[in-house]
């Protein structure tokens, strides 16, 4: 439980060196005696000073606190304020740790908070004003209690959370998050079998969904904060908005949103996964802090000039600022699915049907291999951007798609959605992608991840199962996300039918859903041509587009892919004396090297040999003068 705890404190950002503390018994509105007082720690330096409280409402055990200490020179989760300028007070949730006895079905959390935040304001060392910080849980519990409207509240700062209860924060396109709720469940929130009970959008999802929905209630400031890798950035973006848009008018200007490039675990640190962002680093306490010595103080900072948004884009590296994050993209660009495994400017010109097809076993699943992933009970898990080549792509069951290397910046701000024409030989299955951006030294990192399960594909409500053979379009959306493909980078799509254990794997065989039943390997199908266009669609600001010379990669031709020993390289109309090819290995590694004159036609047709290498997956670069372009080959002798 040590380590469930350490990671926990990651995730609240309570790197704090508080000092001294003092259990307290706090009372509530409760008439039950043994329900009335709940526990909680006070951080009080001199009683003797009133000064303001920072309330922190968790579930994750305040005892936590009193044993962290400040954090080496290289952590960034320390919060910038302590016990000289505020006093803290830390409170156990009612039905967990210090307060497990004290739980009550159905009581409105927000209830607590409001007793605890007035309780607060009568103490002698308090000066009356109260604010809360908090991400995830705690900041859920934020909401709750602001839309309740304790009359001692001034501001509030939940992070990594949006005020929504709703279907999709258990179920991405229908499939189950079964990795995301199973942790739910043992943290003690809600029961996974609950949740599989509901696997479908209803009325009681809506019902719920309405519930939840407080922004037009909220009368205080709120700092809201999320990250590109968390789990739910799009929510926390509309969260905000709504925001913007319904809480009170006299507050409604005065919210504020940071998105950064941060994992739900790691906000404000300056590594995520395999990328490391200096300057995001310590972001978010920086601006905490800002946040509360301009309202719990009345230090003139000059908060009320921040930007309304705050956002991080990635690739460049840099912050941008916005009034409104869905203005920010000015224009959509498509990318289209193409031969030889392209993403294109242009959909194929073939007359001759065009598909791609791989064999998906969910006994043997594509993995999840970093992402939006948080796992407080393995802090192994593989997360955030990850070079996916060895892990997912070099998978028989990966259809890898890139464009040539970015003749210019590709900036992308908003939400990526996937249209594909797909079919199975069964009656269900799943189809996900993943959005890479691709390095020049070959590293494919992924960005974000999305899956649609067949049955749902168009309607979360209702269940339609494919007929085999039969194509389908299919509609696949991403997270909302900012990030330059820089020139000379490339962008990636992987797809494949499963991406376990952040989703659940489809069984294939059209049964009922969560339930015991045969295990079936289904073939499965990626069209685009005629009119099965498959294509991505990415939201760009100031994007002067894909290079025209995607057109020339779409006219390269490799055959036979697989082969057990020889391939033909085929190009038309290249506009090059002399053509450089390199074949190597998923490691990097370079096994053939050859250089190519086209005829007088501008054309060359070239065979060689692979029979010496072992089987498995290998790339081809050619070089066109300044243009790279890369295909992907399977030797299987």
């Amino acid at each position: 439980m040590s380590k469930i705890f350490t990671i926990i404190c990651f995730l609240i950002f309570y790197n704090l060196s508080f000092g001294e503390y003092k259990e307290v018994q706090i009372p509530t509105r409760e008439e039950n005696p043994e329900k009335k007082y709940l526990f909680a720690d006070i951080y009080v330096l001199d009683s003797t000073v009133k000064k303001p409280t920072i309330l922190i409402q968790t579930p994750y055990n305040k005892i936590t606190y009193r044993t962290l200490q400040s954090p080496p020179q290289e952590g960034g989760t320390q919060l910038p304020f302590d016990t000289i300028n505020y006093n803290f007070v830390v409170l156990d949730w009612r039905g967990f740790f210090a307060n497990n006895d004290k739980d009550i079905q159905g009581k409105d959390r927000g209830e607590d908070g409001y007793d605890v935040v007035e309780w607060i304001a009568q103490q002698s060392w308090s000066d009356g004003k109260v604010g809360t910080y908090g991400g995830s849980a705690l900041g859920l519990i934020q909401f709750q209690t602001a839309k309740l409207h304790p009359p001692h509240l001034v501001c509030s700062a939940p992070f990594i959370k949006d005020f929504l209860t709703k279907y999709e924060n258990y179920y991405y396109g229908g499939d189950y998050r079964k990795e995301q709720c199973e942790q739910l469940q043992r943290l003690g929130f809600i029961p996974t079998s609950f949740i599989l009970m509901l696997y479908k959008d209803s009325f009681y999802w809506d019902s719920l969904e309405i519930k939840s929905d407080c922004s037009s209630l909220i009368k205080i400031p709120m700092l809201m904060c999320s990250g590109w890798f968390d789990h739910y950035p799009s929510d926390c973006i509309r969260a905000f908005h709504d925001l913007r848009n319904k809480s009170n008018p006299d507050v409604k200007d005065k919210h504020k949103l940071i998105m950064g490039p941060w994992l739900h675990s790691s906000i404000g640190l300056p590594k995520q996964g395999e990328l490391t962002f200096t300057e995001a680093e310590d972001i978010p306490n920086q601006q905490a802090q800002k946040f509360f010595d301009y309202y719990l103080r009345n230090i003139n900072n000059g908060w009320e000039n921040e930007p309304v948004i705050k956002y991080f884009e990635m690739g460049s590296n840099v912050w941008k600022t916005t009034d409104n994050w869905y203005n920010v993209a000015d224009s959509y660009d498509t990318l289209y699915f193409n031969n030889n495994h392209l993403l294109t400017d242009t959909p194929s010109m073939l007359d001759i049907k065009s598909i791609d097809s791989v064999e998906y076993n969910p006994k043997d699943p594509s993995p999840t291999y970093g992402g939006s992933r948080f796992n407080p009970f393995d802090p192994k898990t593989p997360m955030g951007p990850l070079d996916q080549r060895d892990e997912v792509e070099s998978r028989s069951d990966a259809l890898v798609y890139t464009t040539a290397p970015l003749q210019n910046d590709f900036v992308l701000n908003g939400t990526v959605s996937a249209e594909l024409y797909v079919s199975a030989d069964k009656e269900d299955t799943d189809f996900g992608i993943r959005l890479c951006d691709v390095y020049p030294d070959g590293r494919s990192i992924l960005l974000t991840q999305g899956i649609k399960r067949m049955r749902f594909r168009n309607s979360l409500s209702n269940e339609e199962l494919m007929t085999p053979g039969e194509i389908y379009p299919v509609k696949i959306e991403l997270n909302d996300l900012s990030n330059n493909f820089l020139a000379g980078h490339s962008i990636r799509v992987i797809v494949t039918n499963s991406n376990y254990p952040m989703f659940d794997i489809n069984l294939n065989n059209g049964g009922e859903l969560y339930k015991p039943g045969d295990t079936l390997i289904a073939k499965t199908y990626l069209h685009h041509w005629g009119n099965y266009i498959s294509k991505v669609i990415f939201p760009v600001t100031n994007t002067t587009g894909i290079n025209n010379d995607l057109n020339v990669a779409a006219q390269i031709e490799i055959f036979p892919n697989p082969t057990k020993a020889n391939i033909t390289l085929s190009c038309q109309n290249v506009n090059s004396e002399n053509v450089g090819i390199e074949l190597f290995n998923i490691y990097g590694i370079i096994v053939k090297s050859l250089n190519i004159q086209p005829d007088s036609q501008r054309n060359f047709n070239e065979t060689i040999s692979i029979s010496n290498e072992t089987n498995g997956i290998y790339f081809i670069k050619f070089k066109f003068n300044d243009s790279v372009f890369i295909k992907k080959i399977i030797l299987n002798r």
